[in-house]
């Protein structure tokens, strides 16, 4: 089995090429399995009169707050339809970050990112999430374009 670990945002875009990509692949669909991971991002802002006890608290809160976009579930449809085991994880805290920290926990093969659409020049330069995951995975990170 090929685990591979896609992260994805609310981009609907950026997911059919990263669907495209793991498509491209040269393995069987059933020997395949994806982890579809969603990040929500923490909110980061100085403590008011509420104090930093609300801002954890709202924090832990979030998932429970915030829908997961539409994009988690159209991977999810469109992988399965293609016979390719895939579950789903979810967090909240710093993106780069929780990718990292999943594909460890996964142990997946590979982690499958989303570029952004750029100038010829600008496909030499990453997103900072990105980056940071290149720069942190210990495993093979493919940017899908």
């Amino acid at each position: 089995m090929y685990h591979v670990l896609i992260p994805v945002d609310t981009d609907e875009e950026r997911v059919t090429a990263q669907i495209e990509t793991l498509r491209s692949l040269p393995a069987d669909p059933d020997d395949l399995t994806v982890t579809v991971l969603h990040v929500l991002e923490e909110i980061d802002t100085m403590p008011d009169e509420g104090g930093a006890t609300f801002i954890d608290e709202l924090n832990e809160s979030l998932s429970e707050i915030r829908d997961v976009p539409e994009t988690v579930s159209l991977v999810e449809e469109r992988l399965e339809a293609d016979g390719i085991e895939v579950d789903r994880a979810e967090l909240v805290g710093d993106a780069a970050d929780g990718i990292t920290q999943v594909a460890s926990d996964v142990d997946a093969d590979a982690v499958l990112l989303g570029g952004r659409k750029r100038s010829p020049v600008g496909k030499a330069l990453f997103g900072s999430v990105s980056q940071q995951v290149i720069i942190d995975a210990d495993r093979p990170v493919i940017i899908a374009e």
